[in-house]
């Protein structure tokens, strides 16, 4: 529990182990008709962290196509749905996080979920939960 004055820290309350996560994402905003081609920061099981070049706005409710090169050479991706969380603009772009209505699964979505435990198998990532006490994916 945070003390009187004090922020929490955003990284200590996170459930997921973050990952770098070399893709693309379109995102869109369908009461909007909003769409984005974004570029991906980071990624977890519950959240991705994206670089825009323009706003979207906190609190939107997003679709998103996640595009990435699999571990054949080959273009692969699955959607996602989610809610931006936060953005903040750094000079002429925007970082922008977004939180998975539903976290990351192998039936919703299978490409990027086989991706992810190859990138982590290949390089030796961390486990992607917290609680070291849960299995891997």
């Amino acid at each position: 529990m945070p003390t009187a004055g004090k922020k929490k820290n955003m990284m200590e309350d996170r459930k997921w182990q973050r990952y770098q996560f070399i893709g693309t994402a379109k995102v869109t905003v369908p009461k909007e008709k909003i769409s984005v081609d974004t570029t991906i920061a980071n990624l977890s099981l519950s959240g991705i962290g994206l670089y825009s070049p323009e706003p979207i706005g906190k609190g939107k409710k997003v679709k998103l196509r996640i595009s990435f090169i699999d571990d054949k050479g080959k273009v692969s991706g699955d959607a996602v749905e989610g809610r931006v969380d936060w953005q903040a603009r750094l000079k002429n772009v925007y970082l922008i996080g977004v939180l998975f209505t539903e976290e990351l699964d192998v039936k919703n979505q299978p490409k990027l979920v086989e991706h992810l435990t190859w990138l982590i198998d290949t390089f030796k990532w961390p486990n992607p939960f917290k609680d070291k006490r849960i299995a891997t994916l």
